[in-house]
């Protein structure tokens, strides 16, 4: 799908800090950081994932995945984040954050700045964007879309009791303390930066995360 000009405009701005940040990393102040909320994901592995059980991908070589967080509460020094997403897929042709539409600048510089921070020093190209992000955390199912790029749909996979979803402790992919296993019924993802999702049937999490500048992993 092309992209509007407000789109192309939107990717100039937010490349720019982007640069900078990466730049000036070394000698920019140090700022606090700290988010709590909901983790919501989805990746292109069978369930269970054996990345959240510190294997390799399966079946496929690879694992490319799709997710956000609700910010429940949080703040970057003094920017406040109550109530905002940000999203991210991790793909074939690189990395891909997206700042919720409904931020301001300030905001949106914030949660750009927390974003680089969580992709520490994975390899390939980054990318940002801007998107409205609606996540739905429901008692037996979860949902995200992601502007006009996708999302998926996920059911949680219940327990022997067939009232309690299955729970994973301290999985090794994503720092959430338990993570609510989940299949989907759709994932569909596509970007002009060349990455495409469609794994229909696959793994995906659902948990808490409290995560801040001093978190050793996020994922």
């Amino acid at each position: 799908m092309p992209a509007l000009p407000w789109q192309i405009a939107i990717r100039t701005v937010l490349s720019l800090p982007a640069i900078l940040l990466s730049a000036g990393a070394m000698n920019a102040p140090k700022t606090h950081w700290e988010i709590v909320g909901e983790l919501t994901e989805a990746c292109t592995c069978a369930v269970p994932c054996s990345c959240n059980f510190g294997q390799g991908p399966s079946p496929r070589h690879y694992c490319h995945s799709l997710f956000a967080v609700d910010i429940e509460k949080g703040h970057y020094g003094r920017v406040r984040l109550d109530g905002l997403h940000l999203a991210g897929a991790h793909g074939k042709k690189g990395d891909v954050w997206f700042i919720d539409a409904g931020a301001t600048p300030e905001q949106a510089a914030a949660l750009q700045a927390i974003a680089h921070h969580m992709q520490g020093p994975r390899r390939g190209k980054v990318y940002f964007d801007r998107a409205v992000i609606t996540q739905i955390v429901g008692e037996k199912s979860n949902e995200l879309k992601v502007g006009g790029w996708g999302g998926f749909e996920a059911d949680y996979i219940m327990g022997m009791d067939r009232t309690h979803p299955v729970v994973v402790e301290n999985n090794t992919s994503w720092n959430i303390p338990r993570s609510i296993k989940t299949k989907t019924k759709t994932l569909h993802y596509a970007d002009p930066y060349g990455n495409k999702i469609d794994a229909n049937g696959s793994n995906g999490n659902q948990g808490r995360f409290d995560w801040t500048d001093e978190t050793k992993t996020y994922f």
